[in-house]
């Protein structure tokens, strides 16, 4: 008697669909250990926006430092205002001469003392500046990279900062 063999009796289908099960169970596995292991990678701050302050925002929050800046290595170019408030840090001269932003800030405590971060954008172009810096006392040094991207290439420049804490109400003339 011929009896006709259905799919579910052929030994080939049936390894395959083994083999199918075992792969999608390694599948759903990874991305489960990929979505654990992301959730763990998004508590790690990419930008200081962010950041869980370690230090009260109130350490920085309202005060300004006047000083100047220059291209690493060499002499000043400018005198500067670094004012923070309401949780944004923003230089004067870059504000008022190639229209960056204020950007948020953070800060931490560091044996050298307070150490500072921000990032601030150009509202003109595709340009930002990162500023590291640390806070002594009544002073404030440390350098920043501006950063411009155009689509055929990115420039980048270092420049240094430093500064003396003033009367929050001081402008950039006197």
């Amino acid at each position: 008697m011929n009896v006709p063999l259905t799919i579910l009796d052929n030994k080939l289908f049936q390894r395959r669909a083994v083999l199918w099960l075992a792969g999608s169970a390694v599948a759903l596995l990874v991305a489960f250990v990929g979505v654990a292991l992301r959730v763990q990678a998004d508590d790690v701050p990419a930008s200081p926006a962010q950041v869980s302050l370690q230090l009260p925002m109130s350490f920085l929050e309202g005060k300004t430092f006047a000083g100047e800046l220059g291209l690493l290595g060499e002499p000043a170019m400018t005198k500067d205002l670094l004012v923070f408030r309401d949780g944004m840090f923003i230089s004067k001269e870059c504000e008022n001469r190639c229209g960056y932003a204020a950007g948020p800030y953070w800060v931490r405590s560091v044996e050298e003392g307070v150490q500072v971060r921000a990032e601030t954008p150009c509202l003109k172009s595709d340009a930002s500046i990162v500023w590291n810096g640390t806070v002594k006392g009544d002073q404030i040094e440390g350098t920043f990279t501006w950063t411009s991207r155009r689509w055929y290439w990115t420039i980048e420049k270092e420049f240094w900062f430093n500064g003396k804490l003033v009367e929050s109400d001081v402008t950039l003339s006197e």
